[in-house]
């Protein structure tokens, strides 16, 4: 019997819901208090989301009236995948997330309202952003202005000066922290048979002959990195420190797959499933090692930091912002994203030197950032 075979005959009470059942969407709705007087779901489409069922649906009335919300169904296995297993908690992570962020007007105004919520079913109900797409196009070419960079970076800043915890441990999100140390932390490191099974969404990572034919002596590169004790030791102990509590609030996956530019060319943040609390430069130094796997403009790098981290006056040096921690963080997304199972769609790029291209520079970049917490655009 399959995972969600399994959780059906557990839960008949829940209903799993899919774009294409409006119908079941409607009854959902309706039983749960959703749906206004005369109201109903007329059409429903995916908004994709590997993780959950992610749903734009259409509420009409009777009279005429119509509105539009995201439903997201959050339950124990990858949407993209169902016979890998997912924590079952992660909604209450989610649904937290939001309450705490609300506190923060300047990082809520850049995040979707929670309009709604339901625990028996694992939903919730957000504020949609129609029109809006998602900047995974930036891996392929594309790139964004300086002030969506800018307003990325204040909603990082707003959580880090706004969004104030304690530092005791996070028992709500624990799980969703837990999977992600495995993702960046641990997988990358494991023999693709070795991590066939137990690395969620990212799954195993690539062979060396995947990556020779990603860009050739990618493969060479990442085992001699995965053999570099210094290398390891630095990053254990960077897990060690991530699993760790902490007193900012932190998104836990902020890259351009869950930042959405909007049709007036501002941006909005989402998905925060991996959220809790934790080191403000964990979120900054996700976000800058996405900016250079997308090979990124400098102006476009630099307005993002100045908003996130500041300059380097008296000032911002008591906010508080540990630039050698940023690149660390930063150093190990990179790596995940170059040799680990979370590969990403990076346009192919012409080899800079006689050794290597684009991914093989790149991954040295980060094991010096990883190692010595030094990273040049930090710098500068």
């Amino acid at each position: 019997m399959s995972r969600r075979a399994e959780f059906e005959a557990e839960h008949p009470e829940v209903h799993v819901l899919s774009a294409d059942q409006a119908g079941r969407v409607d009854l959902v709705m309706g039983a749960v208090g959703w749906l206004g007087d005369e109201e109903q779901v007329t059409t429903c489409a995916s908004l994709g989301g590997e993780s959950s069922t992610v749903i734009r649906v259409e509420l009409q009335e009777l009279r005429g009236g119509w509105r539009t919300a995201v439903l997201k169904q959050s339950l124990p296995w990858l949407r993209r995948d169902e016979s890998v297993a997912m924590p079952a908690g992660r909604w209450h992570g989610e649904r937290a997330f939001y309450a705490e962020v609300a506190r923060v007007p300047e990082a809520a105004a850049h995040m979707p309202r929670l309009m709604a919520a339901n625990e028996a079913r694992s939903l919730l109900l957000l504020e949609d952003f129609r029109g809006a797409s998602n900047l995974a196009s930036l891996y392929r070419g594309g790139s964004f202005a300086d002030e969506a960079a800018q307003s990325l970076g204040a909603f990082l800043r707003a959580l880090r000066h706004g969004a104030r915890g304690t530092e005791e441990s996070d028992p709500v999100n624990a799980c969703m922290k837990a999977l992600n140390h495995r993702l960046l932390f641990e997988a990358p490191f494991a023999s693709a048979r070795a991590a066939g099974d137990g690395f969620g969404p990212d799954g195993p990572a690539p062979d060396s002959a995947a990556l020779d034919a990603t860009e050739p002596g990618l493969g060479e590169a990442a085992a001699a990195l995965r053999s570099d004790r210094a290398f390891r030791a630095a990053v254990s102990e960077l897990g060690s420190r991530f699993l760790g509590s902490g007193a900012c609030l932190v998104h836990g996956a902020f890259h351009p797959a869950n930042w959405l530019l909007v049709p007036d060319g501002g941006v909005r943040v989402v998905d925060p499933q991996y959220g809790g609390w934790g080191d403000a430069e964990f979120d900054i130094g996700t976000g800058l090692a996405h900016l250079l796997l997308a090979r990124q403009p400098e102006e476009v790098v630099a307005a993002f930091l100045s908003a996130a981290v500041g300059s380097e006056d008296a000032e911002e040096v008591e906010s508080g912002v540990d630039r050698p921690l940023v690149a660390r963080y930063s150093g190990v997304e990179i790596v995940r994203r170059l040799i680990g199972g979370g590969q990403l769609p990076l346009e192919a790029a012409e080899l800079s030197g006689p050794e290597g291209g684009f991914r093989c520079d790149l991954l040295e970049t980060a094991r010096t950032a990883v190692v010595s917490g030094r990273l040049e655009v930090l710098e500068t």
